[in-house]
Formats: structure tokens, C-alpha cells, sequence
């Protein structure tokens, strides 16, 4: 007894294959909203971890080339700075400030940095 193989149809030389429908291939256009919550829902989500003091890895640390000061994360996730040649490793509780998207001024001499952005 014979088994039939499944192969693919042939196309004919002038067939094209078929296009990428226009929104992404999913069938439920009300699907495309879900993503849209998700989206917001982790925003929301990410401001709220960096409200608590959780680094999200959104950018380099930091380090302030005038005064030393630098940014360190511990193994919990929480964002700590302490100065460059500071034995203890202590948090001394000095957060740099956003000036923009791209900077920050040092919170103990005022020194603007430019982040590097993940």
C-alpha cells in the first residue's frame, strides 16, 4: 500500500507569493489594541520601578568626571551612588538629575553628563 507525500503545490512562472497583509498578519484587528495596552501597561510599569529605585537598565551608569561620583546597582536592582573612592561602597543617597533625554546634572557639583542610552 502506497502512502502519499504532501508537497507543495508548483507556481506557474507569472503566480506571486502572496503579500504580507497590511496589518502584520493578524487576523483580529482588535488584537493590535491588546498590544497597545500591553505597551502602556509597561510603561507604566517601568516608571513605577524607577520610583521605587530600580534601575531599569535603560541606560550606562553613571559617573561624574569632576567629583567622582558614581552610580552602582545592587543585587536587588536598586540604583546606589557613592564617590569613586569610597571603601564601604555605602549608598549615600545622591541621585544624578534628568536635565533632558540625554543628560544629567551630578546631584553633588552640578557637572552635566551625557548618558549613554541602551
Amino acid at each position: 500500500m502506497k502512502t502519499k507525500t504532501h508537497t507543495k503545490p508548483r507556481r506557474h512562472e507569472n503566480e506571486r507569493e502572496p503579500s504580507c497583509p497590511s496589518n502584520g498578519g493578524l487576523e483580529n484587528p482588535s488584537s493590535v489594541d491588546g498590544l497597545h495596552d500591553l505597551a502602556r501597561h509597561l510603561v507604566d510599569v517601568k516608571q513605577r520601578a524607577e520610583a521605587l529605585g530600580i534601575f531599569t537598565d535603560d541606560r550606562e551608569l553613571l559617573e561624574c568626571p569632576n567629583c567622582g561620583l558614581l552610580e552602582d546597582v545592587t543585587a536587588k536592582g536598586l540604583l546606589v551612588t557613592y564617590p569613586k573612592d569610597c571603601v564601604d561602597l555605602k549608598d549615600c543617597g545622591l541621585r544624578f538629575c534628568p536635565v533632558d533625554e540625554t543628560y544629567f546634572a551630578c546631584p553633588k557639583c552640578g557637572t552635566r553628563i551625557k548618558a549613554v542610552i541602551l
